[in-house]
């Protein structure tokens, strides 16, 4: 989430609809892409965020929540680095700087899987 705010004009129609879905947070806190989890969960709900994006952003956000519904969820899907590296590829489109090279994203993963035995 903080990798897609960052990244997000901070003058275009989906940076301002954070500002208005969230009035209580400052504007800083919306830059930094500092979200709980029930904000979160509210935004990937909500159909006139989405309606907010560029096809850029869209796409990123859209493989960002298949990461989100289908790894990080209670559902366990047995093709997360397909999804997590569709994820990086979607962000790096959208002009994501933080995944250049996703090698040592996966490998995070894998070993995170690896760790909680899943």
């Amino acid at each position: 989430m903080k990798q897609f705010t960052r990244a997000l004009d901070k003058d275009g129609r989906c940076f301002n609809y954070l500002c208005r879905a969230f009035p209580r947070l400052t504007s800083e806190k919306v830059k930094a892409g500092i979200f709980n989890g029930p904000q979160i969960r509210k935004l990937i709900k909500d159909t006139e965020f989405q309606n907010s994006m560029n096809t850029l952003e869209r796409a990123a956000w859209k493989s960002f929540v298949q990461v989100v519904n289908n790894f990080l969820g209670n559902t366990k899907v047995a093709n997360h680095a397909r999804l997590i590296s569709t994820m990086i590829e979607a962000s790096k489109n959208s002009g994501f700087d933080e995944y250049k090279d996703p090698l040592p994203v996966l490998n995070t993963w894998r070993s995170f899987l690896k760790i909680s035995g899943r």
